[in-house]
This record gives structure tokens, C-alpha cells and sequence, in this order.
């Protein structure tokens, strides 16, 4: 398979969504009293001195790759991968390890990088006829990983309007072994975005996008088993959630609205909400009301008590923070390029 074939599926697809959003109109940033309160522009960082780290996607040095930096919004920097492109950054449960996808190769398998040694390792083999895997999530013992695979050959799809590999499925990798297992397929690639494992290891989030003559039918967070079985949907089609993560006590999920995997540059209204793993209690985070501010690519914090997202306009890519049951918005990094933010345990 040749890198153009594979780039033509992951740009078509998603698996390439994350640089897309990454590409902003120009470079100028709003001012924060844009979107704080007028009462309260320059709030007192609640974050000031934790040294652990954020890791974060841009294209800021040129090309795409890792970054990091702490919750006040010091210590920016790369991470070094050489020749690698690393994207979509996961910490592993015990902090020490973050799990990549990667592009630019014949396949392009998942790599975790060691923060001690600084060095990278592949997790998964990606033979014949895996296309590519996307998306890895550490399990919460840090035993497993779940993510995204894309299996040749490439059929023609009326419903996704286009060529599309003949499977796309979740899979789930054990680390020791190398061992992979799928655990769900998708033929015409109506398949699972942005997989996280629930508290207990159990279940696993994500969201689906449903097409229809190659566009977005309406997309939703979904709930299943670890083992396969038992998906549920826990929002509606016509609210188009999307890009959940799972709550550290495991009480709730937040998600947001027109996810910009998929409508990057879209003039739509995006927000968080949360969410009950049963479908109960859903409750609206933010509240912006037009394309200028979207809140997207929301997660937890480690101890679960605020939640990081992109703040998107239509020129920047930011870093903010919320309290998790909602509040005042906080600045992580504002302006430039932030997205898929993922914050050390």
C-alpha cells in the first residue's frame, strides 16, 4: 500500500482530522475578556505551580507533533520524536508514558513515548492488512489500550460516498504481548471515534458518525461493553455530540457539539454538556451562542475536577478550562494552535 493510498483514506476519513484543526484562518487571538466574565478578566490562576504536564497537538514548529506544557500555562515545549509525526496524545494511568498515532508511513501504527528515557517504541505490529491504527487510550490499569484500525482492501462505499477500506473497527492491544483483538467492525467505516475506557476498565465512549451520501447524518455518543457487546446510544442523532471522555469517579461523561474532527471550519454552534453513563441528567456546560467561540475536545482532569477543551474561533485554537459541573472558563494557552489536550495523572 502506498503512503498516497494511505493519506487518501485518512484525509478523507479523519484519521487526518486532527491536522485539519489544526490550520487556523490566521493567527490572531482573541482577548480573554472576549469570553470571561466582564466582572472578572484577569481571575487568579487556580493551576499556578502544578508541574505536571498537558500534552497537546499543534503544527506550531513547523510541522504536526506532540507538545507540552503545565495546567499556569509555563514550561511549553516539544516533545522530540526525530522524523516521527506524532499526533493524538494519551497519558498512560501512571503518568509516565503517552501513547501516539503516527503518520507518514507505509502503515502508520500507535507508539508510546517513555518520558524518562525520552525514547519511542511501537506498541502494536500493523501488517497486511491493517491500513493503519488512530486513537489509542490507555485502559485504566495500563495493561491494555484500545483503539482504531483500518483494514485493506479499499471498496467503493455509496454511503460514505467514496472509497473506503473494506473495515474499521475498535481493537484492543495488550501491552506485555503485543496481542491485539477487534472487538467491533464497521464495513463501510461507520466506525468509532475517540474511544475512552470507563473508570472500572469495563465499558468504553466514543461516538459515531453516520453518513449519508458522504455527509454527516447526525452524530452521537454511544456506550459499550469492553468486550463487544451491548453498545447503547446515549445521545440523539440531531443534537450532533461528539468527542466524550469519561469522568474519573465514573458519574458522568462530557462531550461536546459538532465536533471538530468533523465540522473543523463549520459555522456551528459548539458546547460541552455531561451526561450520565445511563442517558440521565443531562446538563448544558458552556453556553456560547454563536461559531466566533466553540467549546470542543473537552476531557477531565486527573482528579476530576475540571474539565480542559479547545476553545475554537476563527482564528485560533486555545487552551481553557471549566470547573467540571460548569462555571467560569479559566486560560490555559490562549491563542495560536492547542488541540486534543490530555492531562497527566
Amino acid at each position: 500500500m502506498s503512503i498516497r493510498s494511505v493519506s487518501r483514506f485518512l484525509g478523507a476519513f479523519g484519521l487526518l482530522a486532527a491536522i485539519a484543526a489544526c490550520t487556523p484562518r490566521s493567527t490572531t487571538s482573541p482577548p480573554a475578556s472576549a469570553i470571561l466574565p466582564a466582572s472578572d478578566t484577569s481571575p487568579v490562576n487556580p493551576f499556578s505551580g502544578d508541574t505536571s504536564w498537558i500534552a497537546y497537538q499543534t503544527n506550531r514548529g513547523g510541522s504536526e507533533g506532540i507538545w507540552l506544557i503545565h495546567p499556569d500555562g509555563t514550561g511549553d515545549q516539544r516533545i522530540d520524536a526525530g522524523g516521527l509525526v506524532v499526533l493524538l496524545p494519551d497519558w498512560s494511568p501512571d503518568g509516565r508514558h503517552i501513547a501516539v498515532a503516527s503518520r507518514g508511513g507505509e502503515t502508520e501504527p500507535l507508539f508510546e513515548y517513555d518520558l524518562e528515557s525520552k525514547t519511542f517504541r511501537q506498541l502494536f505490529a500493523c501488517e497486511d492488512p491493517c491500513l493503519g491504527d488512530d486513537e489509542p487510550a490507555y485502559s485504566p490499569d495500563r495493561q491494555r489500550v484500545v483503539f482504531i484500525r483500518a483494514l485493506l482492501p479499499f471498496t467503493y462505499s455509496e454511503v460514505m460516498g467514496g472509497d473506503v477500506p473494506g473495515d474499521c473497527g475498535l481493537w484492543i492491544g495488550e501491552i506485555s504481548t503485543g496481542i491485539v483483538d477487534q472487538i467491533t467492525s464497521n464495513p463501510e467505516c461507520d466506525r468509532e471515534y475517540r474511544p475512552r475506557w470507563s473508570p472500572d476498565g469495563t465499558q468504553l465512549v466514543y461516538w459515531r458518525n453516520p453518513y449519508d451520501n458522504g455527509r454527516p447524518a447526525g452524530t452521537a455518543v454511544y456506550i459499550i461493553n469492553a468486550d463487544g457487546t451491548n453498545e447503547r446510544r446515549l445521545t440523539d442523532p440531531p443534537m450532533f455530540a461528539g468527542e466524550a471522555d469519561w469522568s474519573p469517579d465514573g458519574e458522568w461523561i462530557v462531550f461536546d457539539t459538532y465536533p471538530l474532527a468533523e465540522f473543523n471550519f463549520a459555522s456551528v454552534v459548539s458546547n460541552l454538556y455531561r451526561i450520565h453513563p445511563d442517558g440521565a441528567g443531562l446538563e448544558q456546560l458552556t453556553f456560547f451562542e454563536s461559531s466566533d467561540f466553540r467549546a470542543t475536545q473537552p476531557g477531565y482532569s486527573p482528579d476530576g475536577q475540571w474539565i480542559i477543551f479547545t476553545l475554537v474561533t476563527p482564528s485560533s485554537r486555545s487552551l481553557w478550562a471549566i470547573p467540571a459541573q460548569g462555571g467560569d472558563p479559566v486560560v490555559i494557552a490562549q491563542g495560536g494552535i492547542y488541540t486534543h489536550a490530555a492531562w497527566q495523572p
